[in-house]
């Protein structure tokens, strides 16, 4: 009974943890393990140890964002010009307030995740504070099993870091458990950008030493060496950027490349490889976001994930059974080239009239023929077929369906759907893992880096070639300026990462977001006699004065005076 008891008892701290460091608390300076069982008992125990990191995890991102009132998830595409999201303005804390410039320290997207990072941060500091408790493996066949923990305890708090750096710039860092009750432990100031890059570039090179390239099967989604890589590849590649390095300070790009070119070599090195099919590269594209252990996926979060059971939901059409919450901007579909590698449309004129590229072959009235494979894979269009019959947005057709003031795109996010899955009857679903970091990505920052840092050399044109030849898109036209490279991988990027939450921060750290997410964007209309037009859906606004950084929360000025709210805000 006792030994039951004292299971019973790990078992509650386990499951309160979850809610303490995640939904159920908005503080970071969060409880410590006593109040549930004795940090003696948690750390003196290797599987109690392993555990309490375990929860550690939780906090990575996932295919969907939550709205601040928790009423909806949504893509973060949908806060620039990938997607347009579909539900009511009245849900607080989703895109259409970053969209219309509706938001503040006090209330704001992705606002949650200042408190849930930091409480991931915290539950990591006191792993490492009580670390020299834990005791060592005994089993020959686990040897190893702790000093890996160490090293994915630096990873975490290395990643975290990175996430609050990407949205808030330098920010206070702690690497300690902090005691509340000492003024100066709590009111904490910031920390520089070259600070804060520094502590995170520490962290993630103390992981490399410890941590093996890869885990097996059966430590799936844990934290390894090649992430640690493929992350100091993303981090050096913000820092090098514009938002970051306004000189253009080109040993920050160089710096970038050599990070950037270590990832990738060594992720091939220990098996990670493009996603490839034996006929050729065009259903190779949607099998890495349906595969659960496909080779191209570098991290993710481990098997059995439940929140992929919505992606079906949120992405699909109602006439489906969906929910049509993530819709595609007609600005992303003109994106996807044709297969001659040119692009379709060029813009719009004043009144919403498509610009046609002369060059493409392109139809305006027969829009979705001979494009990019990726195009396919990535969005459901009017006339697609999916589950035996064709998507049909027209009036009267199953898939037009307006829903109070709601103005509709008419575009559907296919990536990551399972066609097999019914979503009347719940039948025929499996479960996926969204992409946290794949090869395609190292390639790309490997180009972008080096091109800034050196020019169009063979070797940005093979990394680029290589991303296009997997999905049979042609090789980029030879003689291209260092700007003209640069326009083209930023493209690329936008086609190849499409959903998967890299655009939202590339326009940023480019610095283009002004440009990109100011103004109109556009949807389709089909008449009653197949006409396509492409009105004006919304015009959103971005102010570069304030919005390429979040706002420190205000509940986090107002407890701290040492806190320093970022420009604008």
């Amino acid at each position: 009974m006792k030994k039951f008891l004292r299971s019973l008892a790990i078992a509650i701290y386990t499951l309160g943890t979850v809610c303490l460091f995640n939904a159920c608390s908005k503080e970071y300076l969060e409880r410590t393990p006593s109040d549930f069982i004795s940090v003696e008992e948690v750390f003196t125990n290797l599987e109690n140890a392993e555990a309490f990191l375990n929860n550690a995890y939780g906090a990575l991102p996932d295919f969907q964002r939550q709205s601040v009132d928790k009423i909806s998830d949504y893509m973060l595409g949908g806060g620039t010009d990938e997607i347009g999201f579909q539900q009511s303005s009245f849900v607080v804390g989703t895109p259409y307030d970053f969209n219309n410039g509706n938001w503040n320290a006090v209330v704001f997207p992705l606002q949650h995740l200042w408190f849930d990072y930091y409480a991931a941060i915290r539950r990591i500091n006191v792993f490492l504070a009580n670390y020299d408790k834990i005791p060592n493996e005994v089993s020959s066949s686990a040897s190893g099993r702790k000093e890996r923990l160490l090293g994915e305890a630096y990873g975490l708090r290395g990643f975290y870091y990175f996430e609050l750096f990407k949205m808030w710039g330098g920010v206070p860092l702690i690497d300690k458990p902090l005691e509340p009750e000492l003024r100066e432990s709590v009111h904490l100031s910031r920390s520089t950008p070259e600070e804060t890059v520094a502590f995170i570039q520490a962290d993630l090179n103390q992981a490399i030493q410890l941590l093996p390239a890869k885990h097996d099967d059966s430590q799936y989604g844990r934290f390894s060496a090649t992430i640690a890589r493929a992350l100091l590849s993303r981090l050096s590649l913000f820092f090098a950027s514009e938002l970051w390095n306004p000189t253009a300070d080109p040993g920050r790009w160089s710096a970038a490349a050599t990070a950037s070119k270590e990832a990738l070599e060594y992720a091939e090195s220990n098996g990670y490889a493009l996603s490839l099919t034996a006929s050729g590269g065009r259903r190779a594209y949607e099998r890495i976001f349906l595969e659960l252990n496909n080779p191209e996926v570098i991290w993710s979060k481990s098997s059995g994930d439940i929140t992929s059971y919505g992606w079906d939901y949120y992405n699909s059409p109602i006439g489906y059974g969906g929910w049509y919450v993530n819709s595609p901007l007609q600005e992303m579909v003109d994106a996807y080239e044709m297969e001659n590698g040119e692009l379709p449309v060029l813009g719009y004129s004043p009144t919403g009239e498509q610009i046609v590229n002369p060059n493409a072959g392109y139809d305006p009235q027969n829009p979705f023929v001979n494009r990019d494979p990726r195009f396919y894979q990535s969005i459901l269009y009017h006339g697609a077929m999916w589950q035996g019959r064709a998507v049909n947005i027209a009036p009267g057709g199953a898939d037009n369906v307006t829903i109070g003031a709601i103005q509709r795109v008419n575009y559907f996010a296919r990536k990551y759907l399972l066609e097999s899955h019914n979503l009347f009857t719940d039948a025929g679903n499996t479960y996926r893992r969204f992409a946290i970091i794949r090869l395609a990505e190292l390639y790309l920052n490997y180009a972008e880096a080096l091109n800034e840092s050196e020019g169009p050399t063979a070797a940005v044109y093979q990394a680029i070639n290589t991303i296009r030849n997997r999905s049979d898109m042609p090789d980029l036209p030879i003689g291209l300026s260092k700007d003209e490279m640069r326009a083209r991988i930023r493209h690329e990027r936008r086609i190849e990462l499409a959903f998967e939450d890299h655009r939202f921060w590339d326009v940023r750290r480019w610095k283009i977001a002004a440009t990109v997410d100011n103004g109109p964007v556009h949807k389709l209309v089909v008449d009653a006699n197949g006409t396509f037009t492409y009105p004006v859906h919304q015009t959103r606004i971005f102010d570069e004065r304030k919005h390429y950084l979040f706002p420190i929360p205000q509940s986090e000025l107002d407890k701290n005076p040492n806190m320093v709210q970022n420009p604008g805000w």
